[in-house]
């Protein structure tokens, strides 16, 4: 059967991974929770880490490398990332199992899936979002962004499903706790997307193929899935975009898992 199937493993700023398969493979974008947690969720759906052929790094920040190397040792997997990354601050410290270097906006292959990295401002030693397609079927992830840049958003048109950050409500991070420094870095060029921009972005990506969208990286002190499903839907609704499944990941469960080989059963 054509397509694939993806699920966020967990998202936000204690650990992010996002499991991606089909009949034949299965890979994760980022390892950002212990070896041990990993097994875990993917054993809730399903799924085995002897069975992970790559793990696919977006950027070199523990929360989403925190497992990395310990998965690669123990299951012989292989770490796709760019050359920053690979020598940065993380992995040069590491023992791998091997390294596959990507090079951004250059298209790679990890069995039946064609995958390309690009480029988004964040302040790590380089970050990349990705475009994955398989049997007729794509899913892009886009998150760790501080703006979205407009070349990237015919990227993200034309994808099936889509996980877009949603960090944080502009509001309740200026009023909340964190001190000046972290709330001017947040808010930053090569901070994180707020809820607002992240309806922005949807406004101008989303087709008539988009039927799921989930929104990934909230913040636990600046946001609340409340918060960034009611900001993103308002913005949604009010440019007239309907049928498409809107869902806030979680940092401590894992999601849904959206079957792209067939038809959604939820919209918004």
């Amino acid at each position: 059967m054509a397509g694939f199937s993806y699920c966020t493993l967990g998202s936000g700023s204690s650990g992010n991974s996002l499991a991606v398969w089909d009949s034949e493979g299965l890979f994760l974008v980022d390892a950002g929770f212990s070896g041990k947690e990993i097994k875990k969720r993917l054993d809730a759906i399903g799924q085995a880490p002897e069975d992970i052929t790559a793990l696919v790094i977006t950027h070199d920040h523990s929360d989403h490398v925190k497992g990395a190397g310990v998965l690669s040792r123990r299951y012989d997997i292989p770490i796709y990332a760019t050359r920053k990354v690979l020598g940065g601050k993380f992995f040069n410290k590491e023992r791998l199992s091997a390294e596959k270097e990507i090079k951004p906006d250059k298209k790679f292959n990890i069995g039946n899936f064609e995958i390309l990295g690009f480029e988004v401002p964040h302040d790590a030693s380089q970050t990349l979002g990705y475009r994955i397609q398989s049997n007729g079927s794509c899913m892009a992830i886009a998150t760790d962004i501080g703006h979205m840049p407009d070349r990237v958003i015919p990227i993200l048109k034309g994808c099936d499903g889509l996980v877009l950050e949603s960090n944080h409500d502009i509001e309740m991070l200026k009023n909340g706790p964190y001190p000046a420094y972290l709330k001017k870095r947040i808010l930053s060029d090569t901070g994180h997307l707020p809820n607002t921009e992240s309806g922005d972005v949807l406004i101008k990506v989303i087709g008539p193929e988009t039927k799921h969208v989930t929104l990934a990286h909230l913040s636990e002190e600046n946001n609340t899935p409340e918060v960034a499903l009611e900001t993103v839907k308002t913005i949604l609704s009010s440019n007239k975009v309907k049928g498409v499944s809107v869902i806030p990941a979680s940092q401590e469960e894992v999601g849904d898992v959206v079957d792209l080989r067939r038809p959604f059963a939820h919209s918004s």
